[in-house]
């Protein structure tokens, strides 16, 4: 019995140590850093920019940049910004499956169609002897290419999801 008393006082005696050296009032370093000397990390990854251009002068933008859909409308001299959100997983895997089929790389520039109106596809790569390849191509809004289709419509389904808004482009 006697040795128990003991080991208990033991541990009594460590328990209380161990929460002795305890902070419980945090403390928290100094932060003023200049600015500039900031490693903000690495920006220049792939990014898409999707912009439509209709004849009557309305215009969808839409960028996507790893999971995250930034949207924007204009109409005239009006402008909505529809803000940025972030995709889930299988979204982002499909949106950047869609964009690959287009093989932007390896398609015609094409010329702005001013009567029907024009869609720029515009791919970021990095790499490149400024860091990243830009590529930027035009097709008319009266286009069949079915993988140009697949990505319009796979792009106005999540604006609707995500941003209550039906897009027309």
């Amino acid at each position: 019995m006697r040795r128990s008393a003991v080991a208990l006082a033991v541990l009594a005696a460590a328990t209380a140590a161990a929460l002795g050296a305890c902070n419980t009032g945090g403390s928290y370093a100094p932060t003023a850093r200049a600015e500039g000397t900031v490693d903000r990390g690495e920006t220049n990854g792939r990014m898409f920019d999707f912009v439509s251009n209709k004849p009557d002068g309305d215009d969808w933008q839409i960028r996507i940049r790893d999971s995250s859909m930034w949207a924007a409308y204009a109409s005239g001299t009006d402008e909505t910004q529809l803000g940025t959100v972030s995709l889930d997983a299988k979204e982002t895997r499909k949106v950047w499956k869609l964009i690959d089929e287009l093989d932007i790389g390896g398609r015609k520039k094409g010329k702005k169609d001013e009567d029907e109106g024009y869609v720029q596809l515009r791919l970021r790569e990095p790499g490149g002897d400024e860091g990243h390849d830009l590529i930027s191509i035009f097709v008319s809004r009266s286009t069949e290419d079915e993988a140009i289709l697949d990505l319009g419509a796979y792009l106005q389904k999540l604006v609707t999801k995500y941003h209550k808004k039906e897009a027309d482009f």
